[in-house]
């Protein structure tokens, strides 16, 4: 979608090369909800941990997502000035 829209951009597989926790609270800095919009609640991860019955901080979300990449929402596109979090359609076609 991004390279047929001209878009320039870089991947990075997070299960070979994970973000550490300094480089998620940076992304969570920038998300309106911060850390817990990078957290996938859809993930097996997420229940498996039990994500879904207990209550973790956001320092312990952070690590957690650290360890494991499954509990990141994907996509996650930093365009610079812009931070997309999952797929969504309409803010990927809004980047240029």
């Amino acid at each position: 979608m991004l390279s047929r829209r001209g878009v320039a951009f870089t991947t990075r597989d997070l299960f070979k090369a994970p973000l550490s926790a300094a480089e998620i609270r940076a992304l969570a800095a920038r998300a309106p909800g911060g850390v817990r919009d990078l957290l996938s609640t859809r993930s097996t991860q997420y229940r498996a941990l039990g994500l879904d019955r207990r209550t973790v901080t956001d320092a312990e979300l952070i690590a957690l997502m650290a360890k494991e990449p499954r509990l990141l929402r994907r996509p996650l596109v930093d365009a610079g000035s812009r931070l997309v979090v999952g797929f969504d359609r309409e803010a990927l076609e809004a980047l240029r």
